[in-house]
């Protein structure tokens, strides 16, 4: 049975699909698997020797996809906020990337509205409410501040 696990690393929030078959675990992200083989705690007595590292790989690829880059030091990515009026505002300062809807389109809280870069990373910026997004006030390519309005939400 497959489990969802969203979590934090190095900045950026990934929604990952876990299988655990034996010692091994199947990660799915974007499409893409990976299979980790765990290695036994080292408290535990081992019932047989590992066999040579050369032959048994800590991490085999099902697809030949590299996981997202990471580097650089762990930072919490803020989060995007509407305010009253239904106004999303930059989670942090950074350049538009992709914008994801348009006025008229109809939004559910979560739902990615638009990419930006950030400290040369992707940020998703999801909607903090469901509505009908009123408002574009960014286009692709301009510079933002932190805390500058993007969206308007109705």
């Amino acid at each position: 049975m497959q489990k969802k696990v969203r979590f934090e690393l190095e900045g950026k929030v990934y929604d990952v699909g876990i299988e655990r078959t034996g010692d091994r675990l199947t990660l799915t992200h974007q499409g893409k698997s990976y299979v980790v083989r765990l290695l036994p705690d080292e408290s535990e007595p081992r019932v047989s020797p590992p066999k040579s590292a050369a032959h048994t790989p800590y991490v085999t690829p099902v697809v030949q996809a590299p996981l997202p880059p990471v580097g650089g030091t762990a930072a919490a990515v803020p989060v995007a906020e509407a305010d009253s009026a239904g106004a999303l505002h930059a989670p942090m300062t950074g350049v538009i990337k992709e914008i994801k809807v348009a006025p008229g389109h109809t939004v559910q809280e979560g739902q990615v509205v638009l990419i930006m870069e950030a400290m040369k990373m992707d940020i998703d910026v999801p909607s903090p409410i469901s509505g009908i997004v009123a408002e574009v006030l960014v286009k692709a390519g301009d510079t933002v501040a932190a805390k500058q309005e993007l969206i308007v939400i109705h």
